[in-house]
């Protein structure tokens, strides 16, 4: 963690308390009850897991790659899919960063920022599970509009 700021070792300290206290006691209890952690992705929220990616002026405290790859770590080694959660949100905020409108960004960015809007996304076609090298489906451009190929 040397390359990390003062301030992003807290952070990573944090989550990594965050998870020692709050995660692993209940995670196998949540996990065999296949019960969604409301309180833990609460928790998340006001820990401000949500905004680790998203600058200013929507976020409040955006982290570098090694702190927030070492939050990732720490989430996973709670339970794998807090870490999911916060990796496809991120995915979506970054995706709204490089090709939102500026209307998306300042509309959306903030709420997820704060975790009060969580996003994630999937990829998958009928058959094709989540095995991205078998995908078939292709959208191609054709004048102004896309034309997909599959479903």
């Amino acid at each position: 963690m040397s390359t990390l700021s003062s301030e992003e070792r807290y952070v990573v300290d944090t989550v990594r308390e965050f998870v020692e206290r709050e995660v692993k006691p209940v995670v196998q209890q949540l996990e065999h009850a296949n019960e969604y952690p409301e309180k833990i992705i609460e928790q998340m929220k006001e820990l401000g897991i949500y905004g680790l990616a998203i600058p200013e002026p929507w976020g409040e405290a955006p982290v570098s790659m090694p702190c927030y790859a070492l939050v990732t770590a720490e989430l996973a080694r709670g339970w794998m899919s807090l870490a999911g959660a916060m990796g496809g949100h991120t995915v979506v905020a970054k995706l709204l960063l490089a090709f939102g409108t500026q209307e998306q960004k300042d509309r959306y960015l903030p709420r997820m920022a704060s975790g009060e809007l969580r996003a994630t996304m999937a990829l998958t076609e009928p058959g094709g599970g989540s095995d991205l090298q078998n995908m078939a489906t292709q959208a191609r451009l054709d004048g102004d509009e896309y034309v997909v190929n599959g479903s």
